[in-house]
């Protein structure tokens, strides 16, 4: 019989899951007609604004003081890099190719994150995370053969989609390097507390991201009929943090590995269902985000 525990684990990891999937899906739909900085600015405010009761509901005030100074050092580096600057280039990707040709790219951090953690943190290599990194290289090198969205915010020429790939590369190995950063701050600090004060730090950063390189802000640059996207964004980025959490303080850390690691998966069979004909979905993207999770799998299991 399944333990209780491992079970609310699994489903807190569906949870983080299916709304990690969504939100490209949304964000995608938010940027429509939409200034890129300003839109990805307003959307992490609005996630800092409903991360506070989810912050007051499961942790209290002295989770918010480390213990050593050098950790609020940290928690700035990580608001920068994993919130201000991994978003912008997340949502610059998802812009540019769509989705189902982001996501295989920019959600296989694993991989990346312990070569990275071997490199800085002293944690053992093993011929699986070369072995991953294989497959994670081979599956890209299929995403990238699969030929672009066709309906990917106006990728008309070669030079766009070529950027949005080395957007989505540049977003893996920021959430790899902050991925590492988030395990040291998470010495002194519940995960938790700290992705939250990542997110309440990064909000500003990422106004200030969009007042420098696009004057002009204003509300009324992004459609009144993107808002519903943007807060829908929003709460899949609120949503998918503490049931990530959650699902690591309910059961081991490689089943919940396991599970978000099919994020391209998912991505790829929703827009199958729903956005068939923009994302252009074909056998070549199906197996290459197949090759990337199975090089995730290959590090985690």
């Amino acid at each position: 019989m399944i333990d209780a525990s491992h079970a609310t684990g699994l489903m807190f990891a569906a949870f983080a899951l299916t709304a990690w999937s969504s939100l490209s899906f949304f964000i995608r739909a938010a940027m429509k007609d939409a200034p890129l900085l300003q839109t990805t600015a307003t959307t992490t405010t609005c996630n800092a604004l409903l991360m506070i009761p989810v912050a007051w509901f499961f942790l209290s005030t002295p989770a918010f003081r480390p213990p050593r100074p050098g950790t609020y050092l940290l928690l700035a580096l990580i608001a920068f890099f994993m919130i201000a600057l991994s978003r912008l280039t997340y949502y610059f990707a998802i812009r540019r190719i769509g989705p189902s040709r982001s996501i295989p790219v920019a959600a296989n951090t694993p991989v990346v994150t312990a070569l990275l953690a071997a490199l800085f943190l002293g944690e053992p290599l093993s011929p699986r995370i070369f072995l991953g990194l294989a497959l994670f290289v081979a599956g890209v090198a299929t995403v990238v053969r699969a030929g672009p969205a066709r309906g990917a915010g106006g990728a008309a020429t070669r030079r766009d989609v070529i950027l949005g790939y080395l957007a989505a590369g540049a977003t893996t190995f920021i959430w790899s390097s902050t991925g590492v950063m988030m395990k040291a701050a998470g010495k002194d600090m519940p995960p938790l507390a700290v992705a939250a004060m990542a997110i309440w730090l990064g909000a500003p950063m990422a106004w200030a991201i969009a007042w420098r390189f696009e004057p002009g802000l204003s509300p009324g640059r992004i459609p009144a009929g993107n808002w519903r996207w943007v807060l829908c964004a929003a709460l899949c980025q609120t949503v998918a943090i503490p049931s990530y959490s959650l699902a690591m303080n309910h059961t081991l850390a490689v089943n919940v590995s396991s599970i978000t690691s099919l994020q391209p998966l998912l991505v790829i069979l929703l827009a199958r269902f729903f956005l068939r004909d923009a994302e252009n979905v074909n056998w070549r993207l199906t197996l290459g985000a197949g090759m990337t999770v199975a090089g995730t799998l290959t590090v985690v299991l």
